[in-house]
């Protein structure tokens, strides 16, 4: 009698897939992760898989990118993908990256952050086959009493366990209660959710572990926490974050892109290469090789490469020939925004007027650090602006008065 055939792709080829690129920081568990995810596909079916990101900020970034190109390999085996915005867990904001308090975000700002996140992050996933939730739906349902029984679950010493929970801890610094609730929502949302795999940052392995105590107590069957190394920001060394101004976004546009990927330092370039781009694996040993024989080209090779995943090649090409021409030669770029001057007007209210910074404060600061600039000399805050000058400010804005 010959056997049914398979509805989904063989076992090992989507194993070897999508546990690429995926640390624990412990080898037994990663043993332990990967003989459950090949039970779990070894079921010949669409598993329920998803990622939960938070909308702390109005943009995705190229760090976000990393665990989503995970969800989109998961996606292209014919796995079912739930895109989760957590408009409640934003509520907290995941502690778990941080050394301190994070800044609590009202209702308005989430709702206004998260406006355009699922569009961003159909850049990427397939939007036509791709669930959407919110974690409000349940989190929102829950009572007073059933709070009580979700954190009778888990004891203080194992939130106190948690690395920066316990340096906060050792160093005197404030530990507050609510930043434990974080991980029991995430965990929660597992369980909501009944999904067989959460994809995730190596930082969230503790609230992916605590959705599985969760589900498991439920009568559920764990699932499998999938967990991708961090991306550094353009600083190469804290992590890719907006609030931090070190980040690439997903919505930048093409100029913008390239020039970012273009300041990354070189010891982080592979680390880029690796985590956010589609480049085929079998190509970054001799990417390796480049960036060490000539790592000006081998930057401008992952600037093409991230602008050519969100635009497309014509826009990467236009992009490079930009910066060429504005950065290495230091032309003015062929169009540039114009903006209309008015009569009185200082350097300084044009570009506050012009919004090339979120604030005045900010704006006098690149006045301070000699960043603007008209001709090629660095002008002041109080000088007057006039119909017919060109400002550069930084290496990569540019504004035409008229």
């Amino acid at each position: 009698m010959s056997e049914t055939p398979r509805k989904m792709p063989p076992v090992d080829e989507q194993l070897a897939t999508l546990m690429s690129g995926v640390e624990y920081g412990d080898e037994t568990l990663r043993r332990q992760m990967e003989r459950e995810l090949r039970a779990l596909i070894e079921q010949d079916r669409p598993l329920r898989v998803y990622l939960g990101i938070d909308p702390t900020a109005t943009s995705l970034t190229l760090g976000h990118t990393v665990p989503l190109r995970k969800l989109r390999q998961f996606q292209a085996f014919g796995h079912h993908c739930i895109f989760l915005i957590g408009d409640y867990t934003a509520l907290i904001g995941d502690p778990s990256d941080k050394n301190k308090l994070r800044p609590m975000l009202t209702q308005e700002d989430i709702k206004r952050n998260e406006q355009t996140y699922f569009e961003q992050a159909a850049k990427l996933l397939d939007p036509t086959k791709t669930e959407l939730r919110h974690n409000s739906e349940w989190l929102g349902a829950l009572s007073f009493p059933d709070i009580i029984s979700l954190m009778a679950k888990f004891t203080a010493a194992e939130m106190l366990r948690r690395d920066n929970f316990r340096k906060r801890w050792d160093d005197g610094d404030a530990v507050y209660l609510h930043e434990f609730l974080y991980a029991l929502m995430q965990g929660y949302d597992a369980f909501a959710l009944e999904c067989d795999v959460q994809v995730g940052g190596t930082e969230q392995l503790f609230n992916l572990m605590a959705g599985r105590k969760i589900q498991e107590d439920a009568g559920q069957r764990p699932h499998v926490p999938v967990t991708l190394p961090i991306l550094v920001g353009l600083d190469g060394k804290e992590r890719m974050s907006k609030s931090k101004g070190n980040h690439i976004g997903v919505n930048d546009g093409p100029n913008e892109q390239f020039g970012k990927a273009m300041s990354i330092p070189d010891d982080v370039v592979m680390d880029f290469f690796v985590l956010a781009t589609n480049v085929p694996r079998v190509e970054l040993p001799a990417i390796h090789d480049a960036i060490g024989r000539d790592p000006m080209q081998a930057k401008k090779q992952l600037a093409r490469t991230i602008v050519s995943e969100f635009w497309g090649d014509d826009a990467a090409a236009a992009a490079q020939a930009e910066f060429e021409r504005t950065v290495q030669r230091k032309e003015a770029p062929v169009e540039m925004p114009e903006f209309a001057v008015g009569d009185g007007m200082t350097m300084l209210d044009v570009l506050v007027a012009a919004g090339v910074a979120p604030s005045k404060r900010e704006v006098r600061r690149l006045f301070e650090q000699r960043a603007v600039t008209v001709d090629g000399t660095a002008v002041e805050p109080g000088d007057m602006a006039a119909a017919g000058m060109v400002v550069q400010v930084g290496k990569r804005r540019w504004l035409r008065l008229v």
